[in-house]
């Protein structure tokens, strides 16, 4: 059953939270390009819970109309939806980005943005812009990072990571729909190729440890790889 088999109450929910996504990440792209990238962090987190509304409008499982009907009568918490999605659906999809299952990948992609559904140290760091690290390296040198804190500071890093991030959320979007419609192999190609480009990014290593690390605040770059703070 798809959203447009579902009754009126939660025919339009998956609509509503696609548009709503799509909004967000206009939002969270302008304040990332002008240098507010905690902002653009914020908003983003808010398309996480809309992503599983979504999922259940275009999955076709005969139970996602009786899980809607929860959602809209909220009684369907976050960490609900997400256990029905693994126990009901994510078994499907194959591998994430390497080798790890779906799941796997999934707690990942959530795990990298939790911290910053809500105001603190971690999301604060993403406010101050890092112009300089010294090569700890080199002979009596230690890690010391020039940091500038003034208002929408521009760090080129850290709008490229969000900007991943943000290719992230259309990839999981597009094996979303890509599990609903098997049979579009244009679009299975499409998605392997961007899979493919998104996995070999320098930063992300989920082939090594678990990712959703790697968008702490402070990640310093040496030798075509990343440290974490």
């Amino acid at each position: 059953m798809t959203a447009n088999d579902m009754v009126l109450q939660v025919k339009s929910a998956s609509m509503l939270a696609h548009w709503f996504v799509l909004d967000t990440l206009l939002l969270a792209n302008r304040a990332n390009r002008d240098g507010m990238h905690a902002n653009a962090l914020a908003l983003t987190r808010q398309c996480i819970e809309a992503i599983g509304v979504i999922e259940l409008g275009v999955c076709g499982h005969a139970d996602a109309e009786a899980e809607l009907l929860k959602w809209d009568a909220d009684e369907l918490t976050p960490g609900k939806l997400r256990a029905w999605l693994q126990a009901n659906l994510w078994s499907h999809y194959g591998s994430g980005l390497w080798d790890e299952p779906w799941s796997t990948f999934m707690r990942e992609f959530a795990s990298a943005i939790q911290p910053y559904a809500h105001y603190g140290r971690g999301i604060a760091q993403w406010q101050l812009r890092l112009n300089r690290l010294n090569d700890a390296n080199e002979p009596a040198t230690d890690s010391r990072a020039i940091v500038e804190m003034s208002p929408r500071a521009y760090d080129a890093q850290k709008a490229t990571r969000i900007t991943l991030f943000h290719a992230l959320l259309s990839y999981v979007l597009g094996r979303i729909w890509l599990a609903a419609n098997p049979n579009d192999a244009e679009f299975a190609k499409l998605m392997a190729r961007l899979g493919e480009a998104l996995g070999k990014s320098r930063y992300l290593d989920g082939h090594q440890t678990n990712w959703g690390r790697q968008f702490w605040a402070m990640v310093w770059e040496r030798g075509g790889g990343t440290i974490l703070e």
